[in-house]
């Protein structure tokens, strides 16, 4: 029964993600609008976590493809988000560099990621198509239909699916934290990219367990998004930084092999100077309000009170009272049978 309880529970959670990615298909392969692509790559990597979390649930053979397509596309759909993302930072950014002196420079690079933004629409439709020819979506939802048919005949909350999410937060949430010291040192730029993923890991496993624990573990789940946001915007700043000197070297091998010299390329380089000058700015201030969030989680004793949480149900017992009552106020206690406390 517990393991049934498992397996209805993983299948309510992965076909919701399985149904969020079918909804957006048609939208990303005509790619008119970048908000298909944003909402596929999410629903993606959740898949993804939740595969992973349930692949007990499956047959091995299923499970390796199912995990490389739903990759493929998370891949494929990656590319494109960021380009859309960094042409519609800068074009945001525009009012900004209306200075003639500034405009070009701008103007180019925007041309240029909006012709990069082309190039990589044929892999997001490839990808597409493999999803769509291997019927993966159509795969796993087949296999949660009869899970999700039980769902009214199987208590869920069974200790077998609380050890479940203690074992699976537990761990993300340690790894988490392993970066306490190295991202101290700002320059660390791989390690705070790799904090920015852990964050993100130990978010959505806490959304998936988010109905075990109900209001409870929102403020941590909002905590590690404040954590995962201003880290991505410390990442966005180092590929900027990283990828305008390689734009200019680029760019002046193209001026000068069309013109045979390199002269008009200064018209480019003070936008691109100042928007450089920028992102170093915003990367200093973001990584200063990083540090002060991260000490602050740290002090106010977070993750401490994130442990206590996903500890306390492995009482189980109490925990099962617990989500009776919340179904049936009425309804008096049982004696049931009370796991050993970790």
């Amino acid at each position: 029964m517990t393991v049934e309880a498992v397996d209805v529970y993983g299948a309510t959670i992965i076909y919701a993600h399985v149904s969020a990615m079918q909804a957006e298909v048609e939208g990303v392969m005509t790619g008119d609008d970048i908000e298909y692509i944003h909402r596929m790559r999410v629903a993606s990597r959740r898949l993804r976590s939740s595969l992973a979390i349930f692949s007990e649930s499956f047959p091995k053979k299923d499970y390796k493809r199912f995990t490389k397509d739903i990759r493929q596309v998370t891949k494929a759909l990656g590319q494109a988000r960021d380009l859309d993302v960094q042409i519609g930072m800068l074009e945001d950014c525009l009012p900004k560099y209306a200075d003639p002196q500034l405009r070009p420079g701008i103007n180019r690079l925007i041309l240029r990621l909006k012709q990069q933004r082309q190039v990589v629409q044929t892999p997001v439709i490839a990808a597409m198509k493999t999803l769509e020819d291997d019927e993966t979506l159509c795969r796993i939802a087949r296999w949660a239909a009869p899970w999700l048919e039980k769902s009214d005949s199987i208590y869920l909350y069974s200790p077998a699916l609380f050890e479940l999410a203690f074992s699976n937060i537990k761990t993300r949430l340690q790894d988490t934290i392993s970066f306490d010291q190295i991202v101290r040192d700002e320059t660390n730029v791989a390690e705070l990219h790799a904090m920015r993923i852990s964050a993100k890991h130990l978010r959505y496993t806490m959304e998936i367990f988010e109905s075990l624990y109900g209001e409870q573990i929102k403020p941590f789940i909002n905590q590690t998004k404040k954590l995962q946001d201003i880290l991505g915007s410390i990442h966005d700043s180092d590929v900027w930084m990283e990828m305008i000197p390689t734009f200019i070297e680029e760019e002046e091998q193209r001026i000068t092999t069309y013109f045979g010299h390199n002269r008009p390329l200064r018209r480019l380089l003070p936008g691109l100077k100042v928007f450089i000058a920028d992102r170093k700015a915003s990367r200093n201030e973001d990584y200063q309000n990083f540090i002060s969030l991260w000490d602050k989680t740290l002090s106010d004793g977070v993750w401490e009170k994130l442990d206590k949480l996903i500890n306390a149900p492995l009482d189980i017992g109490e925990a099962i009272k617990l989500r009776q009552k919340m179904q049936d106020p009425a309804e008096d206690d049982r004696d049931l049978t009370t796991a050993p406390e970790r």
